[in-house]
């Protein structure tokens, strides 16, 4: 225990749970919003759970703020190796994205639930005419911030395979779900049947975070490997002694 002990204390893995912690959190918050239910159909009942909508998109919010802080940090871990021109491209998007999405989640928590409060179903005709074209402009911002979402989580894996840290057939498979995500994401909202569909789940922030997180998850993974590896040389190099 004191072998293990001082072994995690002193081996300087390049992916720790503090690291971690930054890409795990935000689903966290994310299931917790999924726990809630999905949100109102109507304005009507958004106006009435209008509380509950403030609380669903600051978890948003948070979630994504934590997971920008994430990839600063593998920035900095990826410095001065080969995918450090990737790291820092990954890093410059997200710095770019996050206060879009920010910007984006704050106006369907706490712009549209005052409107929705203010102007109720039976009175819609008294909304302002801006509501509409400002919509369209908050739609622009969506596609940018998951087109860069996107693109950042490419950059990165591409970091990640540079350095060993992930597999060819890995980083592949996380930039071409990457491309497609970003590509269905552009998608026009007229659409009907699948595409649909893929539109609609490309954009939502559980499934537009998810790969980062999954990155994550197999970097801590082969982080404790690599600890545990380490522990079990410095025990076989350990003299044997009688007791």
């Amino acid at each position: 225990m004191a072998l293990a002990t001082r072994t995690l204390s002193t081996t300087h893995s390049f992916f720790s749970a503090r690291h971690a912690m930054f890409f795990i959190f935000p689903w966290m918050l994310f299931s917790i919003f999924g726990g809630m239910g999905p949100p109102p159909e109507t304005a009507a009942l958004w106006a009435l759970l209008a509380n509950e909508q403030m609380v669903r998109y600051t978890f948003l919010i948070a979630g994504g703020i934590s997971m920008g802080i994430g990839f600063h940090y593998l920035r900095i871990r990826l410095a001065d190796t080969q995918g450090s021109k990737y790291a820092y491209l990954a890093n410059i998007l997200m710095k770019i994205a996050i206060p879009l999405f920010v910007l984006n989640m704050a106006y369907w928590g706490y712009f549209l639930t005052s409107i929705f409060i203010k102007y109720p179903a039976g009175n819609a005709n008294a909304k302002p005419a801006w509501l509409i074209p400002l919509g369209e402009v908050f739609t622009i911002i969506r596609m940018t911030e998951v087109a860069l979402f996107y693109f950042a989580t490419a950059a990165l894996s591409s970091a990640l395979r540079l350095t060993g840290h992930l597999s060819k057939p890995a980083s592949f498979l996380y930039i071409l779900f990457s491309c497609l995500g970003a590509l269905f994401n552009l998608l026009p909202g007229t659409l009907s049947g699948p595409l649909a569909v893929a539109n609609y789940l490309s954009y939502i922030p559980a499934f537009t975070l998810l790969m980062p997180y999954l990155i994550a998850i197999n970097l801590l993974y082969k982080s404790g490997n690599n600890i545990g590896q380490s522990i079990h040389d410095k025990r076989r190099q350990q003299p044997f002694s009688k007791p």
